[in-house]
């Protein structure tokens, strides 16, 4: 099942190759908060993490193959796209950046499926630590706190150091999940800390006033809250799923009526929770343009070409299934769809086996699951938080299909306690 490639470093200063490995992983997710350049520091560190990873030694699962295929063929069908059409200089980055996000997607699937315990604590710190920054930065931008220069672009809305409030405040899901489970599971070191700032991301995620995030991050709780109940870490987990939920939903209710006194966050609110905005009605609006552009899609195998949606529509596609098949053709499309079909099923299958990872898997499933459905509303193909979740939801799939035959003692101890 298993492919032993590449050779171990020797000690680097005192440390071994995989505490580099897992302190540049670390890093990578702590200076995630910062994207409003290209490349942001979090694509610079990946470069490091690609370097490290590949000069060690790894251990690739056949059942991640999967996977690279359905990126690879994706990835092959944009290339074709952006040929076949006249290309946008921008379009060149847009291929670049597609492969980025794919090679992201892979590494962390082959990382997370190792030493999962201890590399899981990794990627959840550092993660935590970013969207904790991230946070303070988007609460400082909306309320003018210590000189923070508002995003003009998005008045009214909080960004932090992203170019769009939408990405910031999907950016804060996973590791609020993680926050969540590890409350429920009792895995948390510092709780207190932990909970404190999984208030602040709450806050800051509220006031970026993102339909879809907000929408996305309550459904990811209470499927996290859910699948903790019906699959309890420990035994007295069930009763710290309903104390979670009275406790989250009085906090939110406070936190929700202090917001709510300030005039401008009140007036954003009622002008954001309406169900379409001006831009969304009408054909020529988002769902009148993604309609237009179905038949002409449906005789157009190698699509639009990157980017040249919007150029024929005046708009981007604000759906990430019909800019697979705009952006990267009919291969891409159809690669798309598989990708996400199969990783539904990968994440089901990782979160419905009793295994010592269970409540990882569930962390991670659940903002996978709302983010995937969240792209039928918005365009997530350059999320780069959505491909991690597709790398650690297969990297659990690959641990768990793995280890269900190679270490079935593991299954017996989990379902034993």
């Amino acid at each position: 099942m298993h492919g032993q490639m590449g050779r171990e470093w020797p000690l680097v200063a005192g440390f071994s190759a995989e505490q580099i490995r897992n302190g540049l992983v670390w890093l990578m997710f702590a200076v995630s908060f910062v994207v409003f350049v290209e490349p942001a520091p979090v694509d610079l560190m990946f470069l490091l993490v690609l370097v490290a990873f590949f000069t060690g030694r790894f251990n690739p699962a056949i059942t991640i193959m999967p996977l690279i295929m359905m990126l690879l063929l994706y990835n092959i069908g944009g290339i074709g796209s952006f040929f076949a059409e006249t290309p946008d200089p921008k379009a060149v980055m847009f291929v670049i950046t597609s492969f980025y996000m794919a090679f992201s997607a892979m590494i962390l699937a082959l990382y997370i499926s190792e030493d999962t315990d201890r590399r899981y604590a990794v990627i959840r710190s550092g993660l935590i630590v970013g969207a904790t920054v991230a946070a303070f930065f988007g609460l400082a931008d909306y309320f003018h706190i210590a000189g923070i220069i508002k995003n003009p672009a998005m008045p009214g809305r909080a960004t932090g150091l992203f170019k769009d409030p939408n990405v910031f405040s999907t950016y804060l899901i996973l590791p609020a999940m993680m926050i969540v489970q590890g409350l429920i599971a009792g895995t948390l070191r510092r709780p207190v800390l932990c909970l404190l700032s999984l208030c602040l991301i709450a806050l800051a995620l509220f006031v970026s006033f993102s339909r879809g995030a907000w929408v996305n991050f309550f459904a990811a709780a209470m499927i996290v809250a859910g699948l903790s109940f019906l699959f309890p870490p420990r035994h007295d987990s069930r009763m710290r799923v309903i104390y979670f939920i009275i406790g989250g939903l009085f906090v939110g209710f406070i936190g929700f009526s202090l917001v709510m006194s300030i005039p401008s966050t009140r007036a954003m609110f009622i002008e954001r929770f309406a169900l379409l905005q001006s831009y969304d009605a009408g054909e020529t609006g988002r769902f009148g343009n993604q309609l237009r552009s179905l038949p002409v899609l449906m005789v157009s195998p190698l699509g639009f070409g990157p980017l040249n949606f919007h150029k024929l529509f005046g708009q981007d596609p604000h759906n990430t299934f019909i800019n697979a098949f705009a952006s990267y053709g009919w291969l891409g499309g159809v690669s798309y769809f598989t990708l996400i079909i199969s990783t539904l099923y990968a994440g089901v299958r990782a979160v419905w086996m009793k295994t010592p990872w269970q409540g990882q898997a569930i962390a991670v499933f659940a903002p996978t699951l709302t983010t995937i459905l969240q792209g039928i509303q918005i365009d997530t193909d350059h999320w780069r938080h959505f491909y991690w979740l597709i790398g650690l939801t297969w990297g659990y799939f690959a641990l768990t299909a793995t280890d269900t035959l190679r270490y079935p003692q593991h299954l017996q101890a989990a379902s034993a306690q």
